[in-house]
């Protein structure tokens, strides 16, 4: 008996400390069984550790439905996070009152077992804040249940969960996507009780191109967590603490126990391209397919050598300086190689003309370029004469565009030709990726606008006797 009491103590030490022990262990109290062993659990529980910690101020998860996310982020981490600190203020908000409420109605549920108290004695609920949304505890703190586009008047947080904010049926709607974004851009990061603490986590599975996540991916500043049913590409994420990583390899079949491959196959046929890409490989294609296929696609793990290079170089997109709603100014890095062109590097801002030409300046001699192409249009035409007034031409080559975007991207036989390489991995590859595989009905085309200009450029011969006179 001794050592059984022991052994409970021992593991409720571990779930007070390890949110992944928690969620393993807190399960059973809301489920019959355990959870099934898969290494998406553990990578996802390790970000929510980091956003805990702080270390992780804003999250992002996409990953296929019914994979143990909404338990995971929106009940159990919830949960832990109250057990941890009964002052934290959590709010969640989900695509409808019934379902924030289910949610809200499962933690509850784990935090009044008896188990959750034994884990978490200094916890106490407050009796007169036990309500659908509200969860209440002795100390202040609480988790409230919302409704995506609901007023948050009055309610201040510490972190904001936002859980599928958008409702699978309503994917195609633009109304429908754009009041999310709307919502999120123009309510939650008011909520704040401490701007430069606060946390958000977004989790959903992608339904559009233009859903929240997508545009939280072209935002930028999020820590990404994409996990397609089927992997296209080796990916390594971070597991537990102290550096341990788990490398998925191309073609892995997220959780085989759940949907092997003959399962996703079907799946695919009777859900249509669009909507299985989308939901469950998190990458949304558009009807009738792409210009650019992710299949033409080779990729590097470490960048070209300088022996193996040939040159570095530079594409500039320019876009006028404005709003959000403006395009951006986008410069993509190359590396020319014997096998092909290395993208090696993606920036993309709005800014004004003087920060325009000290970034064309400073991102060369990052990069030590050997040659920089601006696109003679908008901005690019003051910033052709500038650059050159100031530093000489030698280095700077102009391309005057004479056809439409769509016409242009006829560039794609390069990618299918296998000349393109893109990394495994890169803090601005998902938003790359999302608007170059979905061309020409992305949002933005600024970053296929520069691509292309780069390999348009390099079918004239001035573009390479440019490069060997350097």
């Amino acid at each position: 008996m001794t050592d059984a009491l022991e052994l409970r103590r021992l593991v409720d030490g571990l779930c007070r400390k390890h949110f992944g022990a928690f969620a393993q262990r807190a399960f059973s109290v809301l489920e019959p069984g355990r959870i099934e062993p898969a290494m998406h659990i553990h990578i996802i529980c390790r970000l929510l550790e980091k956003v805990f910690q702080g270390d992780v101020r804003r999250g992002l998860v996409c990953i296929p439905p019914r994979y143990l996310k909404t338990y995971l982020i929106s009940i159990a981490y919830t949960a832990w996070t109250l057990g941890q600190n009964p002052k934290a203020r959590i709010i969640c908000a989900s695509n409808g009152a019934q379902l924030a409420e289910k949610f809200s109605s499962d933690t509850l549920r784990l935090m009044r077992s008896a188990w959750y108290r034994r884990v978490f004695p200094n916890t106490y609920l407050d009796p007169k804040k036990q309500s659908k949304v509200e969860i209440g505890t002795t100390a202040g703190g609480y988790r409230f249940a919302t409704s995506v586009d609901a007023t948050l008047t009055g309610r201040g947080a510490d972190l904001i969960i936002i859980d599928d904010p958008l409702k699978a049926n309503e994917a195609h709607s633009p109304t429908a996507r754009q009041n999310s974004i709307d919502w999120f851009n123009s309510t939650v990061h008011t909520r704040f009780d401490h701007p430069k603490k606060g946390r958000i986590i977004v989790v959903a599975q992608r339904l559009h191109a233009e859903d929240l996540p997508g545009h939280l991916m072209e935002v930028g500043g999020w820590e990404e967590l994409i996990m397609p049913a089927i992997n296209p590409t080796k990916q390594v994420y971070d597991i537990v603490a102290g550096g341990w990583k788990a490398r998925f390899d191309a073609g892995r079949i997220l959780q085989p126990s759940r949907h092997d491959e003959n399962d996703l196959a079907q799946l695919k046929k009777q859900m249509g391209e669009h909507d299985f890409e989308a939901q469950f490989n998190q990458r949304p294609v558009p009807p009738g397919g792409a210009t650019f296929k992710e299949v033409w696609i080779k990729r590097y793990q470490t960048q070209p050598k300088p022996s193996q290079t040939e040159a570095i170089i530079q594409s500039w997109d320019t876009a006028y300086e404005g709003d959000e709603d403006n395009a951006f100014t986008v410069c993509t890095t190359w590396a020319k190689c014997p096998d092909g062109y290395f993208l090696l590097d993606v920036w993309r801002e709005r800014p004004g003309f003087p920060a325009l030409v000290k970034a064309v300046k400073d991102l060369k001699a990052k990069w030590k370029a050997k040659l920089v192409v601006v696109e003679k249009k908008a901005s690019g035409i003051s910033l052709l004469e500038t650059v050159r007034e100031i530093e000489g031409h030698k280095w700077l080559v102009s391309i005057t565009p004479s056809k439409g975007k769509v016409e242009r991207a006829q560039q794609s036989v390069k990618f299918e030709q296998g000349q393109i390489w893109l990394p495994t991995q890169a803090a601005w590859l998902a938003a790359y990726e999302a608007e170059l595989f979905q061309f020409p009905q992305c949002k933005f085309n600024d970053q296929v606008d520069s691509t292309v200009q780069l390999l348009a450029a390099s079918d004239y011969a001035q573009f390479h006797t440019l490069l060997k006179n350097l």
